[in-house]
């Protein structure tokens, strides 16, 4: 297991289980550069392995709708699913909207318990070990 903090804004673990936790903190706010930094660290560490992405987004300030379309396009043939964390009324009301409208390339769900999140991380993932 391996982590780094990204310009104290993002925590990012690569787990034994490959999947990849994109922690936001410091009530932080994720712009273009931020995302592409995460996606450039997790595809270092993971190459082209089968892995899942639990974004935990309960400490996030702020994310412009540019840089949720730029993470919607986002497409990898070997991330089985993404997980995204919430835990507010108001979170879950912006997140159905980038779920209905920004339409992510790979299969995501949104979760208030991290548990039940990595739960079916793991099941998208043995799904697609299976094909």
């Amino acid at each position: 297991m391996q982590s780094i903090v990204i310009n104290d804004k993002l925590k990012v673990v690569q787990g034994d289980d490959q999947i990849y936790k994109y922690i936001a903190i410091n009530k932080c706010t994720l712009d273009m550069e931020m995302v592409k930094e995460m996606t450039r660290v997790g595809d270092a560490w993971n190459g082209t392995r089968l892995c899942a992405n639990l974004v935990d987004m309960r400490d996030l300030f702020f994310i412009d709708s540019r840089t949720r379309e730029y993470a919607a396009a986002q497409y990898r043939p070997h991330l089985a699913g993404q997980a995204i964390l919430i835990e507010s009324h108001l979170s879950s009301y912006f997140a159905n909207l980038f779920l209905k409208f920004s339409k992510p390339k790979v299969p995501t769900k949104l979760f208030t318990k991290e548990n039940e999140a990595l739960e079916w991380l793991k099941e998208k993932m043995q799904k697609r070990s299976k094909n």
